[in-house]
């Protein structure tokens, strides 16, 4: 035990101040930790050897610091980190590439956008990129709303810089002519196959095609459905507008969607003499309005997850049951 050095000098002096302790760590309350009991000793140092001993350390003198685990009951809830963007493979290309898409949101209104069909198009490809991780790191979809993103349907083309795949296919003249057995359409190129398969299962109510476009200015083609939104984004760009199908080829796209009526069909074309650097800033609002523009009472009710959405029912064709949504819309 140690003692200040003014009390170490005499025994007589030591015994009395070691009684003294012994006689307060009996008034302790219970539970307080006891002083051993005195002995008969030869040497102040055999009994500063045994105090030590008998004595032990208090707990914070450990050379291990304690654990402290939390109990299992406690009211503090874990949260977990926000997930990275990360672009998934959905399919793969007919030169044996990934075909790469994310989806954000869940059920309702659905919206498919796709990167330009034309491998040979960085500039739409960086634009649905850059619409893509808007979308995901801001959180624009409050529910009720679903889009899904591909960043490139022709991976092929977009490695080696040209508008066919790896079969030496132009993907956009290959879509449905017969717009009534779309479904038992038998193409030979897996893209293909993918984006008709996505249409018939994920059934989206619109889809964006995002490309460039050989002109000093922009274009948008919309069906007669997506025109009012799509009209009003090209008149705000200066952008040329056409309804579709118009002159649109045999085999596109924008052709099988409009005349199909199994979904809306919105291009949006931007000049190739776009700034790479200012893409979104020149384009993201015109964008985001094409995503989430649609009638207010059928993303209401798609929200709500009610079944009078018009998001959520289609008929046996896979068409919008439009008429039927109307009348459950105006109970």
């Amino acid at each position: 035990m140690w003692f200040p050095t003014h009390i170490r000098q005499g025994k007589a002096t030591r015994l009395a101040l070691t009684l003294s302790l012994s006689l307060v760590g009996s008034l302790c309350l219970t539970g307080c930790s006891q002083f051993p009991s005195l002995r008969s000793q030869t040497s102040g140092q055999e009994f500063h050897a045994t105090l030590d001993a008998e004595v032990p350390p208090p707990v914070f003198d450990d050379s291990l610091p304690a654990v402290r685990v939390a109990d299992a009951g406690s009211g503090l809830s874990l949260v977990a980190a926000p997930k990275p963007f990360q672009w998934k493979a959905l399919a793969i290309s007919a030169g044996k590439r990934d075909i790469e898409g994310i989806s954000i949101g869940s059920g309702g209104y659905r919206t498919l956008i796709l990167g330009s069909l034309a491998g040979d198009d960085p500039l739409a490809i960086s634009l649905t990129e850059e619409f893509a991780k808007h979308v995901y790191e801001n959180d624009v979809i409050l529910g009720g709303i679903e889009a899904t993103f591909i960043r490139s349907p022709n991976p092929d083309g977009e490695s080696g810089f040209r508008m066919e795949n790896g079969n030496g296919k132009y993907l956009n003249r290959l879509f449905p002519v017969d717009s009534e057995n779309w479904k038992q359409h038998q193409s030979t190129e897996p893209e293909i196959q993918f984006l008709l398969s996505a249409f018939a299962d994920s059934m989206p109510q619109r889809v964006i095609h995002v490309r460039t476009y050989n002109a000093e200015t922009g274009l948008v083609a919309a069906s007669s459905e997506a025109s009012p939104v799509a009209k009003e984004v090209a008149e705000w760009l200066g952008f040329e507008f056409i309804e579709l199908p118009g002159k649109s080829s045999v085999g596109t796209l924008e052709r099988f969607l409009s005349t199909s009526e199994s979904c809306q069909i919105v291009t949006f074309a931007i000049p190739q003499s776009s700034d790479k650097s200012q893409l979104w800033e020149t384009y993201g609002d015109s964008l985001m309005n094409l995503l989430l523009d649609e009638d207010f009472e059928a993303r209401k009710l798609a929200r709500a997850g009610k079944a009078a959405s018009s998001a959520d029912r289609r008929d046996k064709k896979g068409a919008i049951n439009r008429d039927q949504s109307r009348n459950s819309q105006n109970e």
